[in-house]
C-alpha cells in the first residue's frame, strides 16, 4: 500500500465518524499489509486524529480488532449464504459453502487470519461471539437439516454432532494450507482452486454421505 492510497482514503473521510474511519483504514492497511501493522499510533495518524482520541471509541486495540473481526464475519456469512441460497440440493450446497469461504479467504487473507487466529474473549464482545455463531449455526444447518446449533454449550453440542465439527474443521484447514501457500495452486484462477476445493468436499462428502439427508 502507497501512502498516496491511505492519503486519498483520508481526504474523503469527515470529521465526526472517527469510530468508522478507524476501521475502514485498518481494514485497508490489512489489504496488503499483517496485523503488526495496525498500531494506534498509526492508525489515528492516517485519519488525522490524536491518538488520545482512540481511547474516545475503543478502550483499547482488541476493541478495534473485534469490531473488524465483526465486519469479517458479517461478509462471509453475506457471501457464503448467497452461494448456498439457490443449490439443487445439499451436497451442492456443502461445494458452494468450501467455494465461497476459501475465495473469501484468498481474496482477503490478512482479514482472515484475523478473524480465526487473533484470540478474543467471547465473555468481553458479545457482537463478536453472536457473529461467529451465527457461521457455525449455518455449516450446521446445511449439514443436518435444522437450526439446532446450541452455543449455550458449544462443547457438548461438537461431541454430539462430530459430522459438523469435521467439516468446519477440513474447510478451514484447506483454507489455511491454500493462503498459507503450502499447496502452491494458482490462487488467482477461481477456476483452479473451486475444482481443487469440489475434490476435497467429494473426499469429505463420501466420508459422510451416508449421515447427511440430500
Amino acid at each position: 500500500m502507497t501512502a498516496n492510497t491511505l492519503k486519498n482514503s483520508r481526504d474523503s473521510y469527515h470529521r465526526g465518524n472517527v469510530r468508522e474511519d478507524l476501521i475502514d483504514v485498518a481494514k485497508t492497511i490489512l489489504e496488503s499489509e499483517e496485523l503488526s501493522a495496525l498500531t494506534l499510533r498509526r492508525l489515528t495518524r492516517e485519519i488525522g486524529v490524536n491518538p488520545t482520541n482512540f481511547y474516545n471509541h475503543f478502550p483499547h486495540m482488541d476493541y478495534l480488532f473485534a469490531a473488524i473481526k465483526v465486519d469479517g464475519f458479517t461478509e462471509l456469512l453475506r457471501r457464503t449464504r448467497k452461494a448456498t441460497a439457490n443449490t439443487a440440493d445439499k451436497s451442492e450446497a456443502i461445494h458452494a459453502l468450501f467455494r465461497e469461504y476459501i475465495f473469501f479467504a484468498i481474496k482477503k487473507p490478512n482479514l482472515y487470519r484475523l478473524m480465526f487466529d487473533y484470540y478474543l474473549d467471547f465473555d468481553e464482545h458479545a457482537e463478536l461471539k453472536d457473529i461467529t455463531d451465527q457461521t457455525m449455526a449455518d455449516v450446521v444447518k446445511l449439514l443436518y437439516g435444522e437450526d439446532i446449533f446450541d452455543s449455550s454449550d458449544a462443547l457438548g453440542f461438537y461431541k454430539s454432532h462430530p459430522m459438523a465439527v469435521a467439516c468446519w474443521s477440513t474447510m478451514h484447514g484447506l483454507t489455511h494450507i491454500l493462503i498459507g501457500r503450502q499447496i502452491r495452486l494458482k490462487t488467482k484462477s477461481r477456476k483452479e482452486v473451486a475444482e481443487f476445493t469440489n475434490k476435497i468436499v467429494d473426499v469429505l462428502l463420501d466420508g459422510v454421505q451416508d449421515r447427511i439427508r440430500k
